[in-house]
């Protein structure tokens, strides 16, 4: 039931009438939302006029005291304003129940309103309903204290399915009797409240399905963060798909936006998929934005994995999305990029890859047993113990003797300390708050630890000489023409082309990401630019965002780098582990001076919306595998949406009432 007047319909139903009546003015009246929609300009004026908020107040003409017209309410959809009173009792057309928005003369019309016949009759009406001489008085009561009842039962029901969405339990157990042991979580708690509050069984009895409770609250949860991408205009979309425990393969919805607290990563939706072409996913993704009104032009970035199907120049889903919006730029996700990386240095050459094969082996050698996995740092053990079978023995002597080779004890350190730099960027990397300057910061500075690497060769043979309590010797090889010797054939063709691997996937990954640090780089180095470069960057992004900037960006970014030179050193550190780009959107919101520099907000915002990976959606996937398991695999799509939704999401739904859902359904479920 809508809380604005202006689509309540000619002709009020009973139920429509009591159901307002019961509730009264006070949520139809939005006299603080700002009527910015009520601008009115006539012709013979050049001045707007706006509604005001001091025509909801009635001053006495002698005393000057003031009365609220509580009566009188402002419609966000039509600019109007209407008498709530006349509109619900009276059948009586007048300026007050078909919109007024005279706002010259609106005093002057609001005072005759209220003295005249029709309004004064509407309200004695009104009280007339309201009052406790009518005839169904004693089942007024009844009624309103059975709603009373009912919405303090669902307060505890809600809290019960927030518990269990948030932490992605299951509702449901064998059978719904209450006082069985096996009735599920939801009943299980509901018996314990039971106990603890004395609720009455035969209500829960009422209760057992929960659906419509898990749909309203997931819908709300959904209908507050698409109001916020909304609100903050600009966005950037990820996708990614797995298959669930049925086999069904789930594109994960990602959108990224920025609020006052900075960027944020919320999880929209799982949506089936049958088709993996490029055509078909972004056909689902421009159809779910435009179902919930969300507007594909406002798109400024695009997260993807390098599948071709994703990342295509010409059919991939980036390039469909960028023909509908062309500043929606692609941005390959950093930390998949990452993986790539380190699967093109392990495959390059065959000493690599057998390397790895090895660990591979030697891995489910141990997990294949339970005694060999509590004893898996002495092979030399395993391979003497009479009590292991011959085959085990003999196996443990293999890998013994593969692991004394020097060639295998360098290559551990190398990669030991090649994948912990990588290990530790890639967490990093996977951060939802991370801007796409600071990843390219990480990427850069990986690039340069790989190429310092290259030289360091024998500080490794030297460190695994001093560390072996054994000598150990290159593999001289069984070729007769050989033109090294055996440390510089490993060196030349394993060590070096292992680091050359490393450094030129590093490199051409690299270069993904150039031309969105060529565009937004210059604002993580604002401070230590001249102002020509600084008004160079601007024009050159005003070039790129042709509808976002006004023609004043360039010397505005100017008079920002000086303000921000001139901020205290004490503001700055408010906001320290933070990255310089979300630290200044900080520090324009928090100073008040986003309306100064409204377009450095609009630069600054649209950089951060740019996601540099999609690893939110990767761990979609977690909460899709626990929630929709092989004791749940028959829940429904729209289920599955709702409670992932609230059980990812979880902060939005811990910040919400529900207070206005537990009314309205109390409402519906009190007996009448």
């Amino acid at each position: 039931i809508s809380d604005d007047l202006n689509f309540w319909p000619q002709k009020i139903s009973e139920n429509l009438r009591n159901y307002w009546i019961q509730r009264g003015s006070s949520s139809c009246q939005h006299k603080n939302h700002g009527f910015k929609e009520s601008v009115v300009q006539l012709e013979k004026e050049s001045q707007r006029r706006y509604c005001s908020i001091a025509l909801f107040q009635r001053v006495h003409a002698r005393t000057g005291e003031q009365f609220d017209r509580t009566w009188l309410c402002y419609s966000k959809t039509s600019g109007r304003v209407y008498c709530f009173v006349c509109k619900l009792m009276s059948s009586t057309v007048s300026k007050l129940t078909s919109g007024l928005n005279n706002w010259k003369h609106a005093h002057e019309i609001l005072m005759n309103h209220e003295n005249s016949k029709q309004h004064l009759d509407a309200m004695a009406a009104l009280c007339a309903r309201k009052s406790s001489s009518q005839i169904d008085s004693d089942l007024v009561k009844q009624y309103e204290g059975e709603v009373q009842y009912w919405q303090e039962l669902l307060r505890r029901l809600v809290s019960v399915v927030k518990l269990l969405c948030v932490r992605g339990l299951a509702f449901r157990g064998k059978n719904e009797l209450i006082g069985s042991s096996n009735n599920g979580n939801y009943l299980g708690i509901l018996e314990l409240l039971s106990e603890v509050e004395a609720m009455r069984l035969i209500y829960l009895q009422l209760f057992v399905t929960c659906e419509e409770l898990i749909e309203l609250m997931g819908q709300k949860v959904l209908c507050v963060i698409i109001d916020e991408i909304k609100t903050a205009k600009y966005f950037s979309i990820s996708v990614d798909s797995t298959p669930d425990i049925m086999h069904v393969d789930q594109l994960t919805v990602v959108i990224r936006y920025v609020l006052q607290s900075g960027p944020v990563e919320r999880f929209l939706k799982f949506i089936p998929i049958y088709s993996h072409t490029g055509s078909e996913i972004a056909r689902i993704i421009l159809q779910f934005l435009e179902e919930n009104g969300i507007n594909i032009q406002n798109c400024r970035g695009q997260s993807y994995d390098n599948a071709s199907n994703m990342s295509g120049k010409y059919k991939g889903v980036q390039a469909i999305i960028r023909e509908r919006c062309s500043v929606a730029y692609y941005i390959p996700c950093t930390a998949h990029s990452l993986n790539l990386i380190g699967k093109c240095a392990a495959e390059c050459c065959p000493n690599a890859v057998e390397f790895f094969n090895l660990l591979q082996n030697l891995y489910s050698w141990f997990v294949s047993s339970t005694h060999r996995w509590q004893n898996m740092s002495v092979l030399e053990e395993l391979q003497s113990d009479e009590n292991q079978p011959r085959d085990s023995r003999l196996v443990a002597e293999g890998f013994l003797k593969k692991l004394q080779q020097l060639e295998v004890a360098i290559l551990v350190e190398v990669w030991d300390t090649v994948l912990e730099r990588f290990q530790k960027t890639s967490l990093t990397l996977q951060g939802s708050k991370l801007p796409v300057n600071s990843a390219v910061h990480l990427l850069e500075s990986l690039l340069e630890f790989v190429r310092s690497q290259r030289s360091e060769f024998e500080y490794y043979e030297e460190r695994d000489s001093e560390v072996c309590c054994q000598s150990r010797q290159f593999d001289e090889g069984c070729s007769k023409e050989t033109i090294f010797s055996p440390r510089e054939r490993f060196r030349c063709e394993v060590y070096l082309p292992i680091m050359d691997a490393l450094s030129s996937a590093v490199q051409h990954r690299l270069h993904s990401y150039m031309h969105i640090q060529n565009k937004f780089g210059f604002l993580s180095n604002i401070c230590e630019l001249s102002k020509d470069d600084i008004r160079h960057a601007a024009i050159q992004l005003m070039e790129t965002y042709v509808n976002d900037f006004e023609d004043c960006f360039p010397s505005e970014m100017i008079h920002f780098s000086e303000f921000y030179k001139t901020v205290s050193g004490q503001e700055k550190k408010k906001s320290r582990n933070s990255s310089t780009e979300i630290e200044m959107l900080l520090l324009l919101d928090g100073n008040m001076c986003s309306h100064i520099f409204p377009n450095v907000h609009i630069a600054l915002r649209i950089y951060l919306f740019m996601a540099p990976s999609n690893c939110c959606g990767e761990r979609s996937f977690s909460k899709l595998k626990r929630i929709k398991n092989e004791a749940r695999n028959s829940m429904g799509q729209e289920r599955l949406n709702f409670l992932s939704l609230m059980s990812i999401e979880n902060d939005v739904v811990d910040s919400l009432s529900f207070t206005d859902l537990i009314r309205d359904f109390a409402l519906r479920k009190a007996r009448k």
